[in-house]
């Protein structure tokens, strides 16, 4: 019982920071992974994206997804220099196109 309750979700989020490639319509962006789950990818991607479609994300050479985006928020960072706005975006994921064992292994968070 104490094991069923040690996480809130059925799949629980992993962080994870990789680089990823977001196609949608006929634009092509460069974003980070920020966290998985099996249903579900979190990326933070430059500027401001409306994102009311299908999008694919790709972590080069490994994993191809097809997924639908949840939701979009702001995130604002400082670095000794300068000061930016990245959009965290959340996506649910539909189709796994390609690299489904890598992605279930990407994605395997450990029960202690």
């Amino acid at each position: 019982m104490a094991e069923e309750q040690r996480f809130k979700r059925l799949y629980p989020r992993r962080k994870l920071l990789t680089p990823c490639r977001v196609s949608c319509a006929d634009r092509l962006i460069m974003g980070k992974i920020v966290d998985v789950s099996y249903n579900g990818v979190s990326l933070l991607l430059p500027g401001t994206i409306e994102l009311t479609e299908a999008a694919s994300v790709e972590i080069p050479k490994r994993v191809r997804l097809r997924v639908r985006p949840v939701y979009n928020q702001p995130v604002f960072t400082r670095t000794l220099t300068e000061e930016s706005t990245q959009y965290r975006v959340g996506f649910k994921v539909q189709l796994i196109e390609q690299g489904k064992r890598d992605w279930t292994n990407l994605c395997h968070v450990v029960h202690w």
